[in-house]
């Protein structure tokens, strides 16, 4: 009795292009969500600013910007304003793409900058453990033993002193010096990539490269189509939206200590690393960041509190209801992706059981056959 053609209930090749269907209506509705995030964002920018400006410089001294003269006031104002138009002309969802690529390519770098550097630090250490030649304390000959045949690449025609001066065990070869200076040139090389890469960062182009006029049913030309690439596609917006925020709250600080209203300027790398929550900040207005730095003076440990402005999608998003709206419909379809993610993995599983079952009842069906015949 021939065993029954167990067949699942539904073809996972079929399931699989349902849910890159249901994908593509999901990235035009994810993108018209994110357009209306980033643009009640834009509009809470400016005020938004201000605000963390008045609440940081009403915790330190609410006199001190009084007590500049009204050209450096006027200055800072304008100073700021320039920033925000700067900075809301690049919250966009093109803009911010743009940027996701731009921190996809810096993380490629870093990581061959690494890789080579690794590589170069461990052919260093093999030379360094290489066992060098033994060469002879003097020109003496070798005693050798009685009867022992002694072999050599030197023609029997030549004389001894020939021999031994181009016997190339013994002779070094130089090293070109092309290849001595190639691990250089590829640590400046990457060294001067890096630097590069990071001043583009720094400073993005005022005008979009991407038409904002271009319709939404067209997003499927650069917005994923597969559910986990699109849930990535998420997270790495929200992380390129970061980076901008922090851009502009380092680009403001620094304007804060050129105009004397600020007396130090915490570096990018502490404030990414309490953007990842990484060090332990203390409580204050939303969008201004406190740091107790410690300070020792004699026997006390005595801290020092450094505030700056650290504008973040969490603070933007508590002090303005509408912005919340946008967040949870995003968190809707963010969720929704979960479950498709799921559904994925669940029939690309089924997709490669049924393959490997293909390729392993083929050959048993063909000996079965021959063994009848």
């Amino acid at each position: 009795m021939s065993e029954p053609d167990v067949r699942p209930a539904y073809d996972p090749s079929e399931q699989l292009a349902r849910l890159q269907r249901l994908c593509r209506l999901r990235s035009i509705a994810l993108y018209r969500e994110q357009a209306l995030y980033l643009q009640v964002l834009r509009e809470l920018l400016e005020g938004a600013t201000r605000q963390a400006l008045f609440d940081l410089l009403g915790e330190v001294d609410p006199s001190r910007f009084s007590r500049l003269p009204e050209s450096t006031r006027q200055n800072f104002h304008a100073s700021v304003n320039d920033l925000i138009d700067r900075c809301s002309v690049l919250l966009t969802v093109e803009q911010l793409m743009q940027l996701v690529r731009q921190m996809q390519e810096e993380q490629r770098r870093q990581q061959a900058h690494a890789s080579r550097s690794m590589l170069q630090k461990l052919s260093r250490q093999t030379e360094d453990s290489a066992p060098e030649l033994e060469h002879p304390a003097s020109d003496l000959p070798r005693e050798e033993p009685s009867g022992s045949i002694r072999l050599s690449l030197a023609s029997p025609l030549e004389s001894p002193q020939g021999a031994a001066a181009q016997d190339p065990v013994t002779e070094p070869v130089p090293e070109p010096e092309e290849a001595k200076s190639t691990g250089d040139l590829d640590v400046l090389r990457s060294l001067f990539e890096l630097t590069g890469d990071a001043m583009q960062l720094a400073q993005q182009p005022l005008q979009p490269s991407v038409d904002l006029d271009q319709s939404v049913e067209d997003n499927d030309h650069f917005l994923p189509s597969e559910p986990d690439a699109l849930l990535h596609w998420i997270h790495a917006m929200d992380q390129a939206l970061e980076r901008r925020l922090r851009n502009l709250s380092h680009a403001v600080n620094v304007q804060m200590l050129r105009s004397g209203l600020a007396q130090t300027l915490l570096p990018i790398s502490l404030l990414d690393a309490v953007l990842k929550g990484q060090v332990e900040t203390q409580p204050t207005a939303t969008n201004v960041l406190r740091l107790r730095l410690p300070l020792a003076v004699g026997e006390l440990d005595q801290g020092m509190d450094v505030l700056c402005v650290l504008l973040r999608s969490n603070d933007l998003e508590f002090d303005s209801p509408r912005l919340r709206q946008c967040r949870k419909r995003l968190r809707t379809h963010h969720h929704a992706l979960l479950t498709m993610v799921r559904q994925q993995r669940h029939w690309q599983r089924r997709s490669l059981d049924r393959e490997a079952r293909t390729h392993w009842q083929t050959p048993s069906d063909s000996t079965q056959q021959l063994s009848g015949d």
